[in-house]
């Protein structure tokens, strides 16, 4: 394969930028699950408990109550409402721009190894190898700070870098620089 000279002017993006994109990620996750929880709490609230009354059993059951069947599948309900809203979330993101709004902020994006964009395949195989990192209790994260390529497990099963962008710079011409109008 021929590499292009650009190519070799990315950065690898590193483990504690990435975990800064991951948080600003992670926040507008909930944010959006919680407005669609109120949503429908509202729209159907004789299925649905209000979010007050959600956060009144949860301290309920971390205080030593019992947990009701009523408890354990709203819980189940609203875990796999966030694993649907997430994977629609990523893999989108991914697949049409590299980048989540995390990604955006932080200036980075997801791209193949072989420098060409991340099809939604690509996409949906690093969203599991992310919930696969998470269920090694983060093991496949880490691996991120040790990797030459700064890959985690997710990157390699998916085949993808994560890189820096370049930053764009004004070039002003001599007569701005001194004050002139051009």
């Amino acid at each position: 394969m021929k590499e292009r000279p650009e190519d070799l002017a990315l950065e690898h993006a590193g483990f504690w930028i990435r975990l800064g994109a991951a948080l600003i990620d992670l926040a507008t996750l909930i944010v959006g699950l919680y407005i669609l929880y109120c949503v429908i709490s509202q729209s159907f609230f004789w299925i649905f408990p209000s979010v007050q009354k959600v956060i009144q059993l949860s301290l309920d059951v971390t205080h030593g109550a019992p947990i009701t069947w009523a408890f354990a599948w709203l819980i189940g309900t609203i875990f796999l409402s966030f694993m649907i809203v997430a994977t629609i979330y990523f893999a989108a993101c991914w697949a049409t721009t590299g980048q989540t709004l995390g990604k955006l902020s932080m200036g980075i994006k997801v791209i193949r190894t072989d420098s060409s964009q991340v099809d939604l395949r690509s996409a949906l195989r690093r969203f599991l190898g992310c919930i696969l990192c998470t269920a090694a209790l983060g093991i496949g994260f880490i691996a991120i700070a040790f990797d030459s390529h700064k890959q985690g497990w997710h990157d390699r099963l998916a085949d993808t870098y994560v890189v820096k962008l370049p930053v764009k710079q004004v070039v002003y011409n001599q007569s701005l620089a001194r004050g002139g109008i051009g």
